[in-house]
């Protein structure tokens, strides 16, 4: 007989028996129970990536201009600002501006200055935000070098203020947490090639007189195997599908449970910063897991069923 009629029957004996015997259903909730919470730890470390791409991409810094600048010196300046390839965005605020933005950011100040007539205490700034946090380093030799003196006191940068303090903290925090959560996955994937391989072995000692059978009919341990690696891959793509199906519900429902992730909440821009990234990684990930499915049936089933294929083979006298 052919490896592909023996396969063929194996696909055919797998689909068979493993819907007539009842165990399916509770090896299906376990499998599906594990697969819920790989989806969630990816679900985990796309939020993670979001936080770090967005805490990277909203670098907000102030450069103050020195009020013996000239417009030509200044707009020089400018122009070369704006087209470094590492600076998002750029924008001129006059003092008058700052002042009026401050009216708004902290009455009291400005009720204070007015009160006592005191002058505008603010500066001509630029507003700069970088493509990357970690490209402060860079802005930092560029505002620091000896032509711009006259402009801009680069001083300021040679200290990280307390708010990009707080980034690199919450930076590392997010990288801790991705490092974790991929420990914890890796692990989870590891435990389910242990609950394949455990649940084939028990499914393959209930129906030990079968294999046994087929062992003193001849029957070579890849058409033994087939049947129980079919019966893995149908209960691990069911799982697979019923997890996604339910990762997609709770993606869904998430705005409800977490009503800042909705627009106009506090967590508004982590959700523009994920919804880009669910989109590419969702079918990317479900395609990956069904994907990944033959490879580790094959591999439990093989280890489950190997104990009883490479036992001594009973001999009958004569």
């Amino acid at each position: 007989m052919s490896s592909l009629s023996i396969f063929t029957r194996g696909v055919s004996r797998g689909t068979l028996t493993l819907f007539r015997e009842k165990q399916w259903v509770t090896a299906l909730g376990a499998l599906f129970g594990v697969f819920v919470l790989v989806q969630l730890l990816v679900l985990v470390l796309t939020g993670l990536e979001g936080m770090q791409s967005m805490l990277k991409n909203r670098t907000d810094l102030r450069l103050e201009i020195r009020e013996t600048a000239t417009d030509v010196e200044f707009q020089s300046f400018y122009s070369e600002l704006s087209n470094l390839e590492y600076v998002r965005e750029t924008v001129f605020i006059t003092k008058e501006k700052a002042f009026e933005q401050t009216r708004a950011t902290d009455p009291e100040l400005i009720a204070f200055l007015e009160e006592f007539k005191i002058e505008n205490p603010f500066s001509d700034t630029i507003g700069i935000t970088l493509r990357s946090l970690d490209d402060y380093n860079q802005l930092s030799d560029f505002v620091g070098q000896e032509r711009f003196a006259a402009i801009i006191d680069p001083t300021f940068l040679t200290k990280v203020t307390d708010q990009e303090k707080h980034v690199y903290a919450l930076l590392n925090i997010t990288r801790a947490g991705r490092m974790l959560t991929m420990i914890i996955l890796g692990i989870t994937a590891a435990a389910l090639i242990f609950i394949t391989t455990e649940l084939v072995r028990r499914r393959a000692f209930a129906r030990s007189d079968e294999v046994l059978v087929e062992r003193l009919v001849g029957a070579t341990p890849f058409s033994i195997v087939v049947p129980f690696i079919t019966e893995a891959v149908i209960l691990l793509t069911m799982s697979i599908i019923l997890s996604a199906l339910t990762l997609i519900v709770l993606i869904g429902l998430l705005p409800s449970i977490v009503p800042a992730l909705t627009e106009g909440g506090i967590l508004s821009s982590l959700t523009r910063e994920v919804s880009p990234l669910l989109t590419t990684l969702l079918p990317v990930m479900i395609v990956a897991e069904l994907i990944a499915a033959p490879v580790i049936a094959t591999i439990g089933a093989w280890l489950g069923v190997r104990p009883q294929i490479s036992a001594p083979r009973i001999h009958f006298a004569t």
